[in-house]
């Protein structure tokens, strides 16, 4: 091919990749070059040099390629600037400035035979008056969870089963769990160490910039957290965290979405008003805090109750193990026993049930515990046992 060809195939072909700080070098050396030609004089007079250049054609493909080139590289330097990045130490400042805001979220639970539980969210938080949470499965509305900070309140309503359990918080489970249903503290923690750039990218039409990091020694063996932050807002646009996370004694594999957020809202403080339906039953849960295993029954009463406690305890995982579970419901008034539940649950094996003691903190009987599930996994936790005034049998308030 000859080289005039080689030139023209150069042209039609060219596609160049440039950045701003390459292009601004380039031309940098293309103006300093031309400079340094005017100072100096050739020791040839040339009065038709232009036109003597422009006769051959290979220079002029030649200088059409330089033009091209240049007009490329102006129009990236003068038409616009690059893509704008985030500026990752003005995001936690900026949105905790922000009093209010929603957000949507997605809970992925895996299970074997690739079945999957979705569970979706509505969630508003704001400061003091607290956070309200709707979850759905399958388009369904099951639970509504409230978090009332400034009354030292929290709610679990079940609209299907017209049911609702009732909290006392103290101050520090308040502000507890307001963190945790904030999600500023997912941030906080995503940005407190090291992260790898995963550069841009569009999410629902907005352009962001996004980063990952390995979270392990916070929340757990192989967890991963990324964030997607609006180039021009710098704000939040995604949160990702991934990982395994404990449910009925087994490890399974969690993903949290956290989307659709809207930084600056106006609320109606009503939203934060339960407004339960005359028709629901409540179950009272009161506070629960660390326990005190030193505390010990006191009196003969005391030792009655305990062994009715320990004999509760043995009846709810004999219940387990005989898969009867119209017995097991009336230990977990408030838990829905469905059928991934009894598949956890049923044919357990107790291992061990220890001594019931009291709590200084929890008016009710804590009893240590250890189970083997079929699955073959152990769970050793302690029991939180009180009596119910309405049926007059001991119930579980947690550690199941």
């Amino acid at each position: 091919m000859r080289p005039a060809e080689n030139i023209e195939k150069l042209i039609k072909n060219i596609n160049i990749e440039t950045n701003a700080k390459t292009d601004k070098t380039v031309l940098g050396d293309v103006v300093e070059a031309f400079e340094k030609s005017k100072k100096t004089k050739s020791a040839i007079t040339q009065p038709s040099t232009w036109r003597i250049i422009m006769k051959s054609r290979i220079t002029k493909l030649a200088v059409a390629a330089a033009i091209i080139i240049t007009v490329i590289l102006g129009l990236k330097i003068t038409g616009g600037p690059d893509i704008a990045s985030v500026t990752w130490g003005e995001v936690i400042e900026k949105v905790e400035q922000i009093p209010a805001l929603t957000f949507d979220m997605v809970t992925d639970i895996s299970y074997p035979e690739n079945k999957t539980l979705s569970i979706q969210s509505e969630n508003y938080v704001a400061g003091d008056y607290g956070t309200k949470s709707s979850l759905y499965t399958n388009g369904e509305l099951f639970v509504v969870k409230y978090r009332l900070p400034n009354k030292n309140l929290a709610y679990i309503i079940r609209p299907k089963d017209k049911t609702y359990v009732r909290m006392d918080l103290s101050d520090e489970q308040a502000a507890k769990g307001q963190d945790i249903d904030d999600p500023r503290t997912w941030l906080k923690m995503i940005l407190s160490g090291d992260y790898t750039k995963l550069g841009h990218t569009s999410i629902d039409g907005i352009k962001v910039e996004g980063i990952e990091c390995d979270k392990s020694e916070i929340a757990g063996e192989g967890t991963v957290m990324r964030l997607w932050v609006d180039v021009e807002t710098n704000l939040p646009v995604r949160i990702e965290v991934e990982g395994q996370k404990m449910e009925a004694g087994e490890k399974r594999p969690h993903k949290f979405v956290m989307k659709n957020f809207q930084w600056y809202v106006e609320f109606d403080k009503s939203i934060f008003e339960p407004n339960i339906p005359d028709d629901y039953t409540m179950i009272e849960v009161p506070n629960r805090q660390e326990i005190n295993p030193q505390s010990k029954a006191s009196s003969d009463e005391d030792a009655t109750e305990k062994e009715m406690a320990k004999e509760a305890a043995k009846a709810l995982f004999q219940a387990c193990t005989e898969e009867d579970w119209d017995e097991v419901s009336k230990f977990l008034p408030t838990t829905k026993i469905n059928q991934r539940l009894k598949n956890v649950l049923g044919g357990l094996e107790t291992i061990f049930i220890g001594e019931p003691f009291k709590s200084n903190k929890f008016s009710g009987w804590c009893v240590p515990y250890e189970i083997k599930f079929k699955s073959g996994n152990t769970q050793r936790h302690t029991l939180e046992l009180r009596k119910d005034k309405l049926t007059n049998r001991y119930i579980v308030l947690g550690g199941f």
